[in-house]
């Protein structure tokens, strides 16, 4: 906290620690008119027979998780751009009964060197979306938890293509994207509908603007369900499946693949198109430390006892700790991967260097590999 505010004019911090008592009071003022709501929303909740108790599910034993995240990192060079994607999964807490073991490697990356270009972020981020879903796929856990909703890689494949759309000629990043896409949209189309009993593909938004149960309840209040929920739900309650509320994609660039291939992802954007409609949302309250989880799933898991219940005990168990305000798994991905940006600006100072030992004028080799944006003058 030292070094908080030393970059900023003494009088800036002032202003703004000034705006303390009257948010503040916001604040109050807003948790009071809730907390007056609290008992009569509840009954609303029980009456539509949207509030369940862990306690009634099925005693399951604890199953295996893991957690993927992933992280984009775009460094503008004078001539280029540096692109980067990847994904990370991190095994969760392990249950005492597991014997299974992941080999290593348990991440994906994806790396290129490209002309400026607006696009070249929505590709690369339809990229890392990608990645996510490949290693989602590979996991052989009882339970996989997505960061984020499980209907982003639609939309983000959705951007990307018609990102793609507006390049006047074809770029290593969109031959790549293209020719792998079908098998992408094929693993994506496996965790969604989520076939098999053995696994659970979960998504878990950290932040969430989604009011599905809020509208239900008739909530006036511009509140998210997330945070409605935090302030509904006692420990160990839940909220039955609502269907998702998914933003559709436009319409996903079908003519940018060759012919012989446009039937088969036509067919693949349909059956997922279809999927989503399927999912459903429910929201956890497994320890009275944490906010509300939002729980976005498969509606053949929601409707099955035996799957929920393997589901919400894994939240339970990897939440069992008050420094966790979601599932380790996911809490250790994310803060792992965000740290791919700062080994981006590693990897541009050792391509400058290696070009420098086989390119005779070090000033052009400098001059062109370097970052000027201000945050790339930082020491990787």
């Amino acid at each position: 906290m030292v070094d908080t505010f030393v970059d900023l004019p003494a009088a800036l911090v002032e202003e703004l620690l000034g705006k303390t008592p009257v948010l503040s009071r916001t604040v109050v003022a807003q948790l009071a008119a809730r907390r007056a709501q609290r008992e009569r929303l509840r009954e609303c909740l029980s009456a539509r027979g949207l509030l369940g108790a862990i306690s009634e599910l099925p005693s399951v034993p604890t199953g295996t998780s893991c957690g993927i995240d992933g992280s984009v990192a775009v460094e503008r060079l004078l001539a280029h751009d540096l692109l980067v994607a990847g994904a990370l999964a991190v095994e969760g807490l392990t249950p005492p009964s597991n014997e299974r073991h992941w080999p290593e490697p348990r991440h994906e990356l994806w790396v290129e060197l490209e002309p400026h270009a607006d696009a070249n972020d929505v590709v690369a981020r339809g990229v890392m979306a990608a990645l996510e879903v490949e290693l989602a796929t590979r996991a052989p856990h009882d339970v996989v938890f997505l960061d984020g909703s499980l209907a982003t890689p639609l939309i983000a494949f959705d951007q990307a293509l018609r990102a793609i759309a507006e390049f006047s000629e074809p770029t290593p990043s969109s031959r790549f994207f293209l020719t792998r896409l079908p098998e992408w949209l094929a693993a994506l189309l496996r965790i969604l509908e989520a076939q098999s009993p053995q696994q659970c593909w979960i998504g878990i938004p950290k932040y969430t603007s989604r009011r599905e149960i809020a509208s239900m309840l008739g909530v006036d209040d511009p509140i998210d369900d997330r945070a409605l929920l935090t302030a509904l739900l006692d420990e160990g309650e839940f909220t039955r499946p609502v269907p998702l509320h998914a933003r559709r994609p436009h319409g996903f660039g079908i003519a940018l693949f060759p012919p012989e291939q446009r039937a088969t992802v036509s067919t693949l954007v349909a059956r997922l198109l279809a999927v989503v409609t399927e999912l459903r949302v429910i929201y956890v309250r497994p320890h009275r430390w944490l906010p509300a989880l939002r729980l976005e799933l498969h509606q053949t898991i929601a409707s099955d006892p035996q799957r929920l219940a393997r589901v919400l005990e894994v939240v339970r168990f990897q939440c069992a700790r008050g420094a966790l305000v979601e599932p380790f798994p996911l809490f250790l991905a994310d803060r792992m991967v965000r740290h791919l940006r700062r080994a981006t600006r590693t990897l541009r100072h050792a391509i400058r260097e290696a070009a420098a030992r086989e390119y005779p004028l070090l000033e052009d080799v400098f001059v062109m590999l370097e970052s000027y944006r201000s945050e790339g003058y930082r020491t990787p």
